[in-house]
């Protein structure tokens, strides 16, 4: 349907576009590859190596539908709101209003 025609290679819809990998993006592919990796040292038995890898994918659909349905920089900023990391430089405090990009 939409295949490349023969000596050329299938391009990304956008120029910015991060790289996939199964159809997943890289970031959202590498949680998923971390409870794979996971699975596969820890557990001995098929049904706690099914588990493990059944909830990375729900891990990783979740991750993916939160990355998608909010803006850029949310994750940075629950970070910052929760206190795990601290700002390096602060607005100056009159500063009320600011225009995103």
């Amino acid at each position: 349907m939409n295949e490349a025609p023969e000596g050329y290679e299938k391009n990304y819809q956008f120029t910015d576009s991060k790289p996939y990998f199964l159809g997943w993006e890289i970031d959202t592919f590498m949680i998923f590859a971390a409870g794979f990796g996971l699975a596969l040292m820890v557990t001995k038995g098929f049904i706690n190596f099914s588990i493990i890898v059944g909830s990375s994918i729900l891990l990783a659909v979740f991750y993916d539908k939160m990355k998608n349905n909010h803006t850029k920089g949310y994750f940075w900023h629950l970070i910052y709101m929760l206190g795990f990391r601290k700002t390096n430089t602060l607005p100056p405090s009159y500063m009320r209003f600011f225009i995103g990009a």
